[in-house]
Order: structure tokens, then sequence, then C-alpha cells
């Protein structure tokens, strides 16, 4: 059975690194402002194995470093706490949700109502596009 629940900036580096980023130096998945965020876990009998950051500004929530284990993809986990995050900001205050969506995870996001601006970018080797969703 799966649980979501807020954790500390640390547990959410292994993950990151591992799913996100195996092939970059450990301390390039630590943000910066990772003190300032809240840090959600998705936990599958106590195993962490989804992990995402939320950043607030005013009335919008961003969200970032959005990671599931590859064994336990495309199995709901990631849906699950996306759809937790998106109550946990509307229940927050927020208008708005946004993030900066690897280019291969768009229809995944499209799936839950974010929109594709015309803002991309490039990072790491992977191109980016900011995805948005009214609250």
């Amino acid at each position: 059975m799966s649980h979501i629940e807020q954790i500390p900036p640390y547990l959410t580096w292994k993950t990151r690194h591992k799913v996100m980023y195996p092939d970059l130096d450990f301390d390039k998945v630590i943000l910066p402002n990772d003190d300032d965020g809240i840090h959600l876990g998705l936990f599958d009998n106590n195993t962490l194995i989804s992990v995402v950051s939320l950043f607030r500004t005013d009335d919008s929530m961003q969200f970032r470093k959005f990671a599931t284990l590859s064994e336990y993809q495309h199995k709901g986990y990631g849906s699950e706490i996306l759809l937790y995050l998106l109550e946990y900001s509307k229940n927050a205050g927020c208008d708005q949700i946004w993030c900066n969506a690897r280019t291969t995870a768009a229809g995944f996001y499209r799936k839950f109502g974010f929109i594709e601006t015309d803002k991309t970018s490039q990072a790491n080797g992977f191109e980016y596009v900011i995805m948005e969703k009214n609250l």
C-alpha cells in the first residue's frame, strides 16, 4: 500500500540522482533552494519510490525534480503523487502550478490538464518546455 508524506530535502537526492541524472556528479541534484521547498515522497511498503519538490512564489507553485524509480514507473505512482500535489497546491491557495517538463514527458502532463507554453530550454542534454495549469 502506498502513501505520500512530506520529507526532508536530503531524502529526495538519491532518487533524483538515480532516475534523472545518473551520469552526473551526485551534488548536481542538490538545488540551492532545496531548504526553501516542500518535498513530498511516495512510499510503497515503506520504500521511497517517487519524489517531487514544490516551490511557492506568490500565488504560483512550481514543482521540480519529479522522479519515480524506473522499476515503479508506468504503474500509476507518478499519477498518484501528481494528483496529490495538485490538490496540495490548490489547498495552499495557489492559482497556478507549473514545471519545466522534459519534452519526452509532456504527454504525461497533458493528461492532467497542463498546457505547453512557448518557453523552451536545454540543460544536461535534455529539452524542456514550461507547462502550466490553472487551479
